[in-house]
């Protein structure tokens, strides 16, 4: 972890990842996350290279996630799974609102400020558990189920509890 600030704003950052295709399983991938939870950290922000499959996306675009599909998760690899720590929230927490609707807003109006908006786009990331690249038949079905990027399962976040 890389502890700083950023525009006087106090933050960390992970240097490195956990990858689910590296053996570690989905409650150690995910454990940084809970761990800056544990220092207070309020704010997630989530960064990847990730595979477009949206044919409305251009190389370089950069996509503000608005909800996902957990592809390891409808086989059990769920970081929820096991025994509950009520410290780090329900047992079952609705998924249908994951993602900040005002952070996206955020997001559009400094892209919009910093003349970089023609390059933004919203989506439906799907996770998947990797190493390899997804054939055209499987990219063909992630997008019948509303993809429009995939990505490996890894944990790359920087944080901040006072944005």
């Amino acid at each position: 972890m890389v502890f700083g600030e950023l525009n006087g704003k106090q933050c960390v950052c992970m240097q490195g990842r956990f990858h689910f295709y590296e053996g570690y399983n989905i409650a150690t991938v995910t454990y940084p996350v809970r761990v800056f939870f544990l220092l207070g950290i309020e704010t997630l922000i989530v960064t990847n290279a990730a595979g477009g499959l949206s044919h409305k996306f251009q190389v370089g675009d950069i996509m503000l996630i608005k909800d996902h599909i957990n592809i390891p998760g409808f086989a059990g690899q769920n970081p929820l799974c096991g025994r509950n720590e009520e410290r780090f929230g329900v047992r079952f927490p609705c998924m249908s609102d994951a993602y900040d609707r005002d952070f996206i807003r955020m997001a559009r109006e400094t892209a919009q400020e910093l003349g970089c908006d023609s390059f933004i786009q919203e989506g439906v990331y799907c996770m998947l558990a990797g190493p390899s690249y997804e054939t055209i038949a499987e990219c063909k079905v992630l997008q019948k189920l509303g993809a429009d990027a995939v990505g490996i399962c890894s944990t790359l976040v920087m944080m901040s509890n006072d944005f």
